[in-house]
């Protein structure tokens, strides 16, 4: 039998507060979504006025992260430099849109976060807000 380490209801909802009390401090409406080890939704929010787009967004980003085990910025850089494009893998979730990042509890990825509404390197420094409000959870 296989058990795996992986973020929990809790968690997600502390990161999550996190990033939207963050978000707030600048009008520009987000989405915010966390997701366990496989990619599962746990936990998500849409700032009121929030595009349909930046939900999806945002849920493909973590789903990503934790599909890969690495953060999106990452893979945008592997698909560049292996010269393939996210539509070789077949899964019309990925996406290589930086903003998506990996929580790991010591070297296991135990789930992702993704948030999307800004510029993408605006919506990584997001996600990271809501990963080190993890750090003494996990």
């Amino acid at each position: 039998m296989i058990e795996k380490k992986t973020l929990g209801l809790a968690e997600a909802e502390k990161a999550v507060k996190a990033m939207i009390e963050e978000a707030a401090k600048d009008p520009r409406p987000m989405s915010v979504a966390v997701v366990d080890a496989w990619g599962n939704l746990l936990s998500f929010a849409r700032m009121d006025g929030a595009s349909a787009l930046t939900a999806r967004m945002a849920q493909n980003k973590a789903y990503t992260a934790a599909c890969f085990s690495n953060d999106t910025r990452n893979i945008n850089q592997w698909f560049k430099g292996a010269g393939k494009d996210v539509v070789w893998y077949d899964d019309h979730r990925l996406t290589p849109i930086h903003g998506g990042n990996c929580v790991r509890s010591g070297n296991v990825v135990v789930g992702a976060i993704g948030t999307s509404g800004r510029h993408e390197d605006e919506d990584e420094a997001l996600s990271l807000v809501g990963k080190a409000a993890l750090e003494g959870d996990i």
